[in-house]
């Protein structure tokens, strides 16, 4: 568990209020176990996204105030998907302009850093300007956005935003006119550069022979044609073209002479002999070095946090898939209609056939420990997942795959799913289970949230009945919310017996996963498990049964 403070006043988040906040981090494990970078993956557009959105839901707030306040912001969003967009590409733009540029314009500082500088505040400009015609007609419900529309409107009105768009605009028409420059060398006897000066400053573009030609034709009558040989300009890539590509769908040039010399010395000619202008582009810029948009820049991962789950909830809509705005609880918490979303984002890329299934489960004092059996391949895992997703996606404060939900928050969630071999080569596989379980214990509690998988699986059956039977014990003792999904039938049997443990707090219970003829339903029933009925199944399915068998001595 983690403390994470928003300062007051300098930084505006959608993801939390100011104040300190409890956060939990997933670890490795329980982040795999979740499937947390399937999701990422798979509702980002890039690697970029991905790891923007498997951050955020790495970090899972635990207090309710957060969880209540991204909740609002997430349904307000919600309703209005083409401005969270519309916010998004904006404050998206302004990522080049200030991740790693610096503010300050010092005595050593080029001309190439001054116009950097330059083009941050006017993109910053440019996007205050864009932000408040996007948003100065509408009135904000939920608190972060009313609390960002606020922040954007005190920048706009009171922090000396007129004075600086104006400096920055007659600075900016200044340096932006100019479109090329000419430049005039001298040479010594053997041909060698001996001299060089700008001549003037062009408010067109140099182009390609026909400009030239024309050019040397009004300064040198005498040159004949035949000694202008074709040429191709030499484009200059400085970044900014990715820019005008991304945004303004101007291709990038291709031909980047990194080695030469002109262009490699222009920006030192130029800061020789315009000294006026560099004066007056230091004296401008340095009058607003403590103007930054690093922090707006962060709303941008944001809106697209918001984005991207707003997108991947309505695509569930249309397959026909139950989503909801959860509720909180004080006390018990019931789940209905609930699926496993990666399932769900399977099913929408193609990847299963099936309809997928929705179940009920509650976790009540009488239900806190849900002891999970039914057969192989029968949904036991997807369901474990699926509840771990719930739970995640609830207080990271987007939609929950389920038709309702009303849910205590926990403290942290915890999974003990099966590990690669080559994890268990120093302690083997069950101790290497066991270790893991210690840890786990060390940690959680009542609040907490614990999903095991065929968990004490890996040695005989005695042992692992042994071994399974004091850990349920111990979870009813610290009344943690659990699905213990097993092979191990006699567990779920003597649920009342488990429950019963001195210092018990809560109680177990028997959850199966239901099937019929061989056939799997994907459905659960609060029952006491029948091991022999779903051999039967299978060996129905198989034509082994000892009717099956039969008749074919028969026949």
């Amino acid at each position: 568990m983690k403390k994470t403070t928003l300062p007051a006043g300098d930084k505006i988040s959608l993801l939390a209020p100011e104040g300190e906040f409890k956060y939990f981090s997933l670890g490795e494990n329980t982040a795999n176990d979740l499937a947390v970078d399937f999701i990422a993956e798979n509702i980002s557009d890039n690697a970029s996204e991905k790891e923007i959105i498997r951050n955020i839901l790495l970090e899972m707030p635990t207090d309710e105030r957060v969880i209540n306040y991204r909740r609002e912001v997430y349904s307000e969003l919600k309703e209005n998907e083409e401005l969270c967009e519309m916010l998004y590409r904006i404050f998206d733009s302004l990522r080049f302009y200030f991740n790693d540029k610096p503010a300050h314009i010092g005595e050593t500082s080029t001309i190439l850093e001054f116009l950097n500088r330059l083009r941050a505040l006017e993109g910053y400009i440019s996007s205050i300007l864009q932000i408040r015609d996007v948003i100065s007609d509408r009135e904000f419900r939920s608190e972060g956005m009313r609390r960002f529309a606020a922040h954007v409107m005190d920048i706009y009105t009171n922090s000396g935003f007129d004075e600086l768009e104006k400096d920055i605009s007659v600075v900016g028409d200044d340096i932006h006119n100019i479109k090329s420059m000419t430049i005039g060398v001298n040479f010594d006897h053997s041909f060698y550069p001996k001299e060089t000066g700008i001549i003037s400053f062009n408010k067109f573009y140099f182009t390609r022979q026909g400009v030239l030609k024309r050019f040397i034709r009004s300064r040198r009558e005498s040159l004949n044609d035949k000694d202008l040989q074709f040429f191709e300009m030499e484009m200059h890539n400085d970044g900014f073209d990715w820019m005008d590509q991304k945004y303004r769908g101007i291709p990038s040039p291709t031909n980047r002479p990194t080695d030469s010399l002109l262009m490699n010395n222009l920006n030192t000619i130029m800061e020789r002999m315009l000294p006026s202008m560099t004066q007056k582009l230091k004296k401008v810029l340095n009058k607003y070095v403590d103007v930054s948009g690093r922090n707006l820049v962060t709303l941008a991962d944001e809106f697209l946090f918001y984005m991207r789950f707003i997108g991947l909830e309505k695509k569930l809509a249309e397959l026909g898939m139950p989503c909801c705005v959860g509720e909180m609880s004080e006390n018990d918490s019931f789940l209905r209609d609930f699926y496993n979303v990666k399932l769900a984002i399977c099913r929408l890329n193609g990847m299963v056939d099936e309809d997928i299934v929705c179940n009920d489960i509650e976790f009540t004092n009488d239900r806190t420990v849900h002891i999970l059996t039914g057969p192989n391949r029968g949904g036991k895992t997807i369901l474990t997942q699926g509840v771990g997703l719930v739970f995640l996606m609830e207080q990271t404060g987007v939609f929950v795959p389920a038709s309702s939900a009303r849910i205590r928050p926990c403290d942290g969630i915890y999974t003990h799913f099966p590990v690669d071999e080559e994890k268990t080569v120093s302690l083997g596989r069950l101790g290497e289970e066991a270790d893991r379980f210690n840890s786990i214990c060390r940690t959680a509690g009542r609040d907490s949230l614990l999903l095991f998988n065929e968990s004490f699986a890996t040695t005989s059956h005695t042992e692992s009945l042994y071994i399974a039977e004091d850990v349920l014990k111990y979870l009813c003792c610290i009344g943690a919310r659990t699905v213990f999904n097993t092979h191990m039938h006699e567990l779920a049997e003597n649920a009342d017996q488990i429950s019963s443990v001195e210092g018990a707090v809560c109680k177990a219970d028997s959850v199966v996963m239901d099937s019929s003829n061989g056939e799997r339903s994907y459905k659960i029933s609060y029952k006491k498990p029948d091991g022999k009925s779903y051999a039967h199944d299978i060996a129905y399915k198989y034509g082994i049964t000892f009717e099956q068998l039969s008749e074919k001595l028969k026949k």
